[in-house]
């Protein structure tokens, strides 16, 4: 019963990218998008090539699963670099600048290092803690300027309250579960470990709500 429930969340993640996908489309050569949403499809688009063969590899060919994994855990690099540096456009101030760098560079870097030095065919979970704190720590100081300053927007249709919202959610939840995944994957009953995992997965189907939340302000900004 677990696995068919951990199936089915999972294939509502892979449902769930395609719609953010198509609905992504709609920011393309779009000129009455906010400056900072430019591009951000691309985010959506990667999302899916990465979805696509574990959606397979899952569903009918499983003897494959490695391959796709290796591309899943190469696609860290792209997940966390792209959407640090949207954080950072967000956020970003003179006097800051030097100081969010140097954040991104030593997560990018460490994450790399964790990537080159283990196995790339298996679930990597030290390669995901690192890129969700790095992730998690942009999105708490987007929180810190945003609540030391008053809003002068709704942010009820601000997409990137939406879109870094998704991310700190998504992100946040999966730490203390990817940081002791090994141990908890030894240490507990699998049907415990497996449901912990299905949580990590409905997360991401949330962040990918979010985003589509964040498209629709975009494209619609006085109807969101």
């Amino acid at each position: 019963m677990t696995q068919i429930i951990s199936q089915i969340v999972f294939n509502s993640q892979c449902f769930v990218a395609l719609l953010s996908f198509i609905i992504s489309l709609r920011l393309v050569n779009n000129k009455n998008i906010p400056g900072y949403m430019k591009g951000f499809y691309w985010y959506s688009t990667i999302a899916l090539v990465v979805a696509i063969p574990l959606f397979l590899t899952d569903n009918f060919f499983r003897p494959y699963r490695g391959y796709s994994r290796i591309l899943n855990n190469l696609s860290l690099i792209f997940h966390y670099s792209f959407l640090s540096i949207f954080i950072i456009r967000v956020i970003v101030k003179k006097h800051n600048i030097k100081y969010l760098s140097f954040l991104f560079v030593f997560f990018l870097l460490l994450l790399i290092f964790v990537l080159v030095n283990n196995n790339l065919t298996k679930q990597l979970n030290l390669a995901f803690s690192v890129s969700n704190l790095g992730l998690t720590f942009f999105c708490i100081i987007y929180y810190y300027q945003l609540f030391n300053n008053i809003p002068t927007l709704d942010l009820r249709k601000e997409p990137s309250f939406w879109i870094i919202t998704g991310i700190f959610f998504c992100m946040s939840a999966h730490i203390p579960i990817t940081a002791m995944g090994d141990l908890l994957n030894h240490k507990i009953p699998l049907a415990v470990y497996s449901t912990l995992r299905t949580i990590l997965t409905f997360c991401y189907v949330v962040m990918h709500l979010f985003f589509i939340k964040a498209y629709l302000c975009a494209i619609h900004p006085r109807k969101a």
